[in-house]
Parts: C-alpha cells; structure tokens; sequence
C-alpha cells in the first residue's frame, strides 16, 4: 500500500494553506451558489430562471457532474471542507498515476518516482488551492485520453475503448476548460494518427451527454459560447483594471497578476517554470532519435501530448486574439500526467548510463526546487491573501448589511466581490447569473464604461461595495460624505 503515501502527501501540500485561510479564492462562491441551487432543487439542475440576488437574470449552465455530487453535502458542511475537495480529486489523479505507469513500464519504482514528479508540479499544487471541479475535470481528461490511446494499442480490448467513451461524456459534463482541451488533442491525433477513434469517442460523449441530460448540455454549450465570445467582444480589456482601464504600470502590482504578465512575455521559458516536467516530453524524442533510452510506444504518444500542449500553450499566450479560448499557460496542466511519467522514465533509463551521477543531483534540485517554489507560492497568494478572501474587514461589513432595514441593491468594485456578497448576504447584486447575461454587463464590467450615478440609475442600484485596496472613492468620483458604513478599506457607499 506504499502507492497511497504518496497521493496522501499530496492532499496535505495542497490543502494545508487553507488552516490558515479558510475563506480564500474569487470562483468558490460562485461554485457554492450553484451548488446550492441545486441542493435546493431536491439536486436536480434548476430549470427556471435565477433571479432573487442575481440583479441580471439568467438559467444555471453550468456543467452539471460537480454541482449535483456536492449538493448531497450540507451547506455548512460544504463551507467547512470546501477547501479540501480539489486537493482529493488531484490525489485520485496521483492514484492513476501510478496505475499508469505500472500498465506502461511494469516497474513499481518508476510508478512511485511518478507520483512524487506529478505532486512536485507547481501550477497543479497552486491551482487546487480552493473549491474548483478543475481537478475533477482534468481527472476525467486524462482518464478519457489515456483509455482511449491504450484502446489503439489494444484493439481487440474493446472494453476500453468503450470506458474512454464513457470518460469523455464524463468529461462533457464537468468542465468546460478541460473538454475544450479535450476538443484539441482530439483533432491533434485524429490527424497525427490518421484514426479516428478520438473524433469518435468525442462525437458519442457529445451524443450521450445530450441523452442523459434531456438537451440540458446544449445550455452549457450556449454558456461557454457566450464566454467566449464575450472575451472576443472585450479582448483589449482582459487584463485591464476594472476602474483605471489599461494601464501600464500599478503602483503596487498584485503578484498574481505580475504571474501572468512575466509568463505571457517569456511564455515559450516560463511555461517550464510552472511545469517544468514537460521538459521530459522533448527529451523523449530527442534521446530516444539518438537511442540513448528506450522508447516505447505508448510514451512516444505521451511525448506527442506533452509536445501538442506545450506549443498550444505558447501560440496562445503569444497571439492575442487567442486569448478568448483561455490563459494559454493552463494548457500545460493537461499535460501534468504524462509529463511526470515520461520524465520519470528517462530518469531510469539514464541512471543505466555513465550519466548516472549528474542525472541523479539534477532531478533531486528539481524536486526541491520545485517543493520551495511551491511553498513559496502557496505562501503569497493563498496564505498572505487580502485581495482574493473573505477577511475580518470583509465579514464585519456583511453583517452590517444583513441588519439594514431595506435591502440594498448594490454594485460591487472590483466585480470580482459579487458572488461573495450574494454568498454572504441577502443583498440584490449587479452580477449574471448565466454567462449569456454577461453582454449586458459592457457598462461596468470589464472596465468601467459610465458614471456610477448613470450606471445606478440604469440599474436602480442603491450602494456601491468599493475595497479601496482595489480603487479609491475620489477615482469613482463618490463622495466621503457618502460612505454608510466601513470596516478597514471595505467601505459600502450610498449613491
């Protein structure tokens, strides 16, 4: 049982920060909304429109596999543990793992040195760092990618053909990013192979979605179209600030978005730095052309999923007008499991070598290098977290506006603090509760497009809900006088 060490391990990195920040992360609110919409629907997807706190109202599309598995959790009981989930489903991942790795080399030691590779990655130990189906998601991924390239190599085995169609309708009905991933690496090796077994597992988890779910798929379909196209409408203002629109240099720049900035201009570098085991799909080709390691034939199309990614990731990052379709740096994380298999391997092959000494003192650097930048990380933007968390300031002003006499209808600045407050209060909110909703929100959001007083007329908003560690008053051209109530730099306004 040696093999579940390590997928323990695992659990404890990524969720020990949230001992110390229980509330962190922006989309954990949204995540428990929908999934409370669903508990209150007797878990069932809601069918009606979502009004109520949602001032923009719109239909729940919200691929339906993780909302519903987390409705049968109590409310409190979610809240409690919510920070523990993605890190159980990242472990199951470091399960396959090692599953993997025993089908392809039958060597157990290779199997546990990859476990070890894949826990030491830093974009997965980061982004499991609150309540997400990512994780869930790039579970089903890799079980859908896996089973089906296994089937290719083992064809009388229809069985598993079979589980990687029911993986990839899995797929369909949990994460959009990852079945978007999915969607590419099925036209990578539909054309790298000439099969088509990947177009036609993804045509029958699209069908089968569509069976199971009676059309219900075809809303979450709209949703992510809608995303999509919104970010295409709004593409100069991706990474703008909400208030000051583009700028080129903040006086205090947040480190996340320092993250972002750094790995976009030195993209073709620094996505090896947030995964830097991806290395080992370009080594496999290059030592196995010159026969210094063995290739195998499953690993040689592992190398051709790493490879596919990490040009993907880079052409995204540098063309702009790709942006819409996702951070190009998160096409890495599809590619986490065979990276760590097939860096693994190499290890091996080279410790038979004269290489053996310099191999060994450079892949455990690596190791802790990696275990430093991730501590590193968890530390700055989970634990010492202001901007992304509920803090004290943050629950002190939701109790106050739990107690006003009327409800408040209120603009939240940044928007990013809109699902919180909705979470948290039972104040009306200038948010969308569908993604098709978020056209109608070009007055205010991405950047701020009209006059607050104009935007509240339109809206019939009462207060706006300012952190001023993300914009002053005087820069939203709001009064002091204004100000209802506030706790440290959270300040609610009337307007």
């Amino acid at each position: 049982m040696i093999w579940l060490i390590i997928p323990i391990c695992n659990f404890i990195l990524q969720s020990y920060p949230r001992f110390f920040n229980k509330l962190f992360g922006v989309d954990v609110w949204t995540r428990l909304l929908e999934i409370d919409h669903v508990r209150k629907n007797h878990h069932r997807i809601p069918t009606e429109k979502l009004s109520g706190q949602f001032l923009v109202e719109g239909y729940f599309d919200y691929p339906p596999v993780f909302p519903t598995l987390m409705s049968f959790i109590p409310k409190k009981t979610l809240l409690h543990i919510q920070g523990f989930i993605a890190p159980f489903f990242d472990s199951l991942q470091v399960v396959l793992v090692y599953y993997v790795a025993i089908y392809i080399t039958n060597n157990h030691n290779i199997a546990l040195i990859s476990q070890l590779v894949y826990m030491l990655t830093p974009m997965i130990a980061i982004e499991n760092s609150y309540l997400t189906p990512r994780s869930l998601g790039y579970l089903n991924f890799s079980l859908a990618t896996i089973f089906l390239l296994m089937y290719m190599y083992n064809g009388e085995v229809w069985v598993l053909g079979v589980v990687g169609v029911v993986w990839t309708m899995l797929l369909f009905l949990t994460h959009r990013f990852a079945l978007q991933s999915f969607f590419f690496i099925t036209i990578f090796f539909t054309l790298y192979l000439k099969t088509l077994i990947f177009a036609g597992a993804f045509g029958l988890g699209l069908l089968g979605s569509l069976v199971i779910t009676r059309g219900y798929y075809l809303r979450v379909l709209k949703g992510h179209i809608s995303n999509i196209h919104f970010w295409v409408k709004n593409l100069d203002y991706r990474y703008a600030h909400q208030v000051r629109g583009l700028v080129k240099k903040e006086t205090k720049a947040d480190l996340v978005n320092v993250i972002y900035t750094l790995m976009s201009v030195f993209s073709p570098v620094a996505l090896f730095g947030m995964n830097p085991w991806a290395v080992g799909g370009l080594g496999y080709v290059g030592l196995a052309y010159y026969k210094i390691i063995t290739p195998l034939p499953i690993l040689s199309l592992f190398a051709a999923w790493v490879i596919f990614f990490y040009i993907l990731g880079v052409i995204v990052m540098k063309v702009r007008y790709l942006m819409p379709i996702g951070e190009g740096y998160r096409y890495m994380e599809m590619a986490t499991v065979p990276s760590a298999i097939l860096s693994t391997y190499i290890l091996f092959e080279l410790i038979k070598t004269h290489y053996i000494g310099i191999v060994q003192i450079l892949f455990v650097l690596l190791l802790v290098c990696n275990f430093i930048l991730i501590i590193f990380f968890q530390f700055k933007t989970i634990i010492k977290d202001k901007n992304r968390s509920v803090t004290d300031d943050w629950v002190i002003m939701f109790d106050y506006i739990n107690k006003m006499k009327t409800l408040p209808r209120i603009i939240c600045i940044p928007h990013q603090n809109t699902t919180m407050t909705i979470y948290h209060t039972k104040a009306q909110v200038l948010v969308n509760a569908d993604n098709p909703g978020l056209m109608r929100l070009a007055d205010f959001f991405p950047v701020i497009q009209k006059p607050l007083k104009e935007i509240a007329k339109k809206y019939n908003l009462t207060h706006v809900l300012i952190n001023e560690s993300f914009a002053t008053l005087a820069e939203l051209k709001l009064s002091e006088k204004d100000v209802v109530f506030h706790a440290g730099g959270v300040k609610l306004v009337r307007l």
